[in-house]
C-alpha cells in the first residue's frame, strides 16, 4: 500500500484535502518544517512514505509577497527546493500542488510537463 506524506497541511487546500481523505498522513508546518533538511529527513525516516505531496507555501494575500520578499522566496523557493532534493535523495515520488497566483492561465500555453 502506497503512504503519501503530505506538507503544508493547515494550508487553504490542506484544510478540504484532510477531511476527504483520512489515509494520507498530514504534516503542519511546525511538524514538517521545509526550510530544514533535517526536519524532511526526519519525517521521511520516520514515516517511509511512498510519495510526497507537497502542499506547503505562501500564495496569499498577494501583497505580503512585496512585503516580506524574504518570506516568500524562502518558503517557496528555498523550501520547495529542499524538499525536492530530499524526494530524490530518498528516491521518492514528489507530487507539486501550486497556486493559480503562479500560473494564472491568462497567457501561454502552459503544460504540466
Amino acid at each position: 500500500m502506497n503512504k503519501v506524506i503530505v506538507t503544508g497541511s493547515d494550508g487553504r487546500f490542506g484544510k478540504i484535502l484532510k477531511k476527504i481523505d483520512k489515509t494520507f498522513i498530514y504534516k503542519s508546518k511546525k511538524q514538517l518544517n521545509i526550510l530544514s533538511v533535517k526536519s524532511i529527513s526526519k519525517n521521511l525516516k520516520k514515516y517511509k512514505p511512498s510519495h510526497l505531496l507537497h502542499l506547503a507555501g505562501l500564495s496569499r494575500p498577494m501583497k505580503i509577497h512585496d512585503q516580506d520578499i524574504k518570506k516568500s522566496i524562502d518558503l517557496n523557493i528555498i523550501g520547495t527546493s529542499n524538499v525536492t532534493k530530499i524526494c530524490s535523495q530518498y528516491n521518492l515520488k514528489l507530487i507539486y500542488f501550486s497556486t493559480g497566483y503562479v500560473y494564472e492561465g491568462v497567457k501561454g500555453n502552459y503544460s504540466e510537463t
